[in-house]
């Protein structure tokens, strides 16, 4: 689809050729990764997330009792994995650079 900068000035544009209230293009899929319980993905512009659910899974008990007078706690375990090449420290550049 062309851009129609008939009635809007290109000195309004962002680089991408947006407008200042538009979004980038977004793709949402679920159940992507077959092997898992559950998983997502979405996608924003440059930015790319996978994500995947395992369990639910038999906890430990402790002192090795498991009759009905249990505790009716549960715990919840989250694993972030974040790719080598991206993260939330930007680094800094030379003024050569």
């Amino acid at each position: 689809m062309p851009l129609d900068t008939s009635t809007y000035s290109l000195a309004l544009l962002r680089l991408d050729g947006r407008r200042w209230n538009e979004l980038r293009r977004m793709h949402a899929q679920i159940s992507t990764q077959p092997t898992t319980d559950g998983s997502s993905y979405l996608e924003m512009g440059n930015t790319k997330v996978i994500c995947t659910v395992a369990g639910p899974a038999e906890g430990r008990r402790a002192g090795g009792g498991g009759g009905a007078g249990g505790d009716a706690t549960a715990t919840v375990q989250v694993e972030i994995s974040i790719a080598g090449f991206s993260g939330v420290d930007r680094k800094r550049r030379g003024r050569g650079d």
